[in-house]
């Protein structure tokens, strides 16, 4: 199997996915995703994630400094207890100190009503790594978040819900020097209002909001055809999604709040100090983003996210190619090169059904008519040498001046006669097929011009004798020639380049025509009446003339392959470009 087709398709989205003034841009497409229980992505809302302990130095610093904020509240507990004459406490607390739980020594943090905001605000990368599978491909593609900051978004993804950061903490005799985490000493206090004594799991909890910049991951695409036969269709699915990107995360501290049964206004700002460093730290960085990137990855956004590049993708080939009706895609052909597989097949069939729809920009009578370089319809195709044949008992020179031929739009290419080649697209084009269609000649294609029948010593624009016996040597007859031609065709070979739809180029790599002489009928309507006006029909009906009139003809369109193929170019690039909205 083959990659260029589908590396053609994704480049030619890709422009437009990335472009904000296309219907295709994706912070549009994702902005109304919604899963089947109702969840949007944008904003996306969590009942709860639990961002799970804070480990190492920085949980070590959070948690320190919750203990000492506690122990300024214990404090102040200890001191109105003593104004009221609480009894049994001891004369003051210089004898202890509060630290860290040894068994349940760092910070939590978990966080809940979680929105977030800006994560469809996203463009794309290049297809990498594309690579067969048994039905189609699979590739990956980089989606960037915060990617514009237009259009009413931000180049930021806003995380806004409430918090709760909890601390094991106990009070232990106050030690001559530092050292490892302490047991709880075993003095008994109480009396101290909101204070446990000697071990106390105390809460900060509030309102918190943090934005997050630089944020990537890969999604792994697989690309293939869904049905069989004729009810085909395409199928994108989301694989996996994974980080790729070290992000940053910002917290408000302005808007931060912090409350908490053990949270006063002398230890409000030790709390705030330790919420803040607890949203920095890289345990919750780490956190976060998986905690982001998983819940785009759960297994409900992942199908509608598939649903939703499949409707673009087939929203595009309906733009371009034109909607097929359910159960009337052209059938699975076998004969297919060994490197194309079914996506290609499909993708295939979809332009086979495409330039036999009279509505699409494909359609083989609106794009000759189309061309303008060269025209063709009608299609002028010079002069033709035809040669010296006797007429009478004299040699006559018989050519055929300002040749057109009239009718070429009159053209189908039946879903049988088109096929996947080796190097690119082989078709056979039917002419004279059409009837009662006021936009295209009727039925036979036709040939006209001038016939010149110049004897020897004849000059250009000589005029003929009236002789009932011979023409003189310096006679030159003229007429209007018609050649009507009975169902002939052309068959193709067409070749694709070009990395998307704005670069395509189409090479028309050969171009036969296939009529026999029997086809041809010639007449010709002398400008002055002869006698040989019937020996002149009889020579130009003759196969060896109309065999040189079908090596005219396959000659000039053979001179203009070249301009017969960039109008091709130009009318496909025009055509898709219209229908994807450009």
């Amino acid at each position: 199997m083959a990659t260029k087709l589908l590396d053609f398709v994704y480049a030619t989205m890709y422009k437009r996915i990335n472009n904000p003034d296309s219907p295709y841009w994706l912070p549009t497409v994702l902005k109304d995703v919604r899963t089947s229980d109702g969840r949007s992505l944008n904003p996306l809302t969590v009942d709860t994630w639990d961002i799970g302990q804070l480990g190492g130095d920085e949980g070590t610093t959070i948690g320190d400094t919750i203990s000492d904020s506690w122990w300024v509240f214990v404090g102040g507990a200890f001191d109105i207890a003593k104004a009221q004459g609480v009894p049994g406490l001891p004369d003051n607390l210089d004898a202890f100190t509060s630290q860290r739980d040894a068994d349940q020594p760092y910070p939590g943090l978990s966080l809940s009503t979680v929105t977030v905001t800006g994560l469809a605000n996203a463009s794309v990368g290049e297809l990498r790594d594309l690579t067969p599978t048994k039905d189609g491909y699979r590739g990956t593609v980089r989606v960037t978040t915060a990617a514009y900051d237009t259009h009413g978004w931000e180049k930021q993804i806003t995380v806004t819900g409430t918090y709760s950061l909890v601390q094991r903490v106990v009070v232990i005799d106050s030690p001559a020097s530092g050292g490892d985490l302490k047991p709880p000493t075993k003095v008994v206090v109480k009396g101290l209002e909101g204070v446990e004594w000697p071990r106390q799991q105390i809460e900060g909890h509030g309102q918190f909001r943090l934005t997050a910049t630089d944020l990537a991951f890969d999604v792994v695409l697989r690309a293939e055809t869904a049905g069989t036969g004729a009810d085909r269709t395409p199928l994108l699915t989301v694989e996996q999604i994974k980080v790729v990107s070290r992000p940053a995360f910002r917290l408000d501290r302005d808007s931060l709040t912090v409350e908490g049964s053990t949270i006063d206004e002398d230890t409000l700002e030790g709390w705030k100090d330790a919420a803040a460093d607890a949203f920095n730290s890289e345990g919750a960085r780490q956190a976060l983003t998986a905690k982001l990137v998983g819940a785009l990855d759960d297994q409900s956004f992942r199908d509608q996210f598939s649903a939703t590049v499949t409707t673009q993708l087939a929203k595009a080939l309906d733009g371009v190619l034109g909607a097929v009706p359910a159960g009337s895609l052209p059938s699975y052909d076998s004969g297919f090169p060994a490197k194309y597989g079914p996506l290609e097949v499909y993708l295939f069939d979809r332009l086979r059904a495409s330039v036999n729809d009279t509505g699409s920009g494909f359609y083989p009578p609106a794009v000759v008519l189309g061309a303008t370089d060269p025209v063709l319809e009608p299609y002028a195709l010079g002069d033709m040498d035809l040669g010296t044949y006797k007429i009478g008992v004299a040699q006559a020179k018989i050519s055929f001046e300002g040749v057109k031929a009239t009718g070429i739009s009159n053209v189908l290419v039946p879903v049988e006669d088109a096929r996947l080649t080796e190097g690119g697209i082989g078709t056979t084009l039917r002419f004279g097929r059409i009837t009662g269609d006021a936009k295209v000649p009727p039925p036979p294609l036709t040939v006209t011009g001038t016939g010149v029948i110049a004897f020897p010593g004849t000059e250009s624009g000589a005029t003929a004798q009236d002789d009932d016996t011979a023409p003189d040597d310096d006679d030159t007859i003229k007429g209007s020639v018609t050649v009507t031609v009975t169902k002939p065709s052309v068959t193709a070979g067409l070749s694709f380049t070009g990395r998307d739809a704005d670069e395509l180029t189409i090479g028309l790599d050969s171009l036969a025509l296939a009529v026999a002489p029997q086809d041809l009928q010639v007449t010709i309507h002398l400008e002055e009446p002869s006698p040989w006006d019937k020996v002149i029909q009889e020579v130009l009906n003759k196969d060896e003339v109309k065999q040189k009139i079908i090596k005219g003809l396959q000659d000039t369109a053979d001179s203009n392959r070249t301009k017969i193929a960039d109008a091709l170019t130009t009318n496909a690039r025009t055509v898709i470009r219209t229908k994807l909205g450009d």
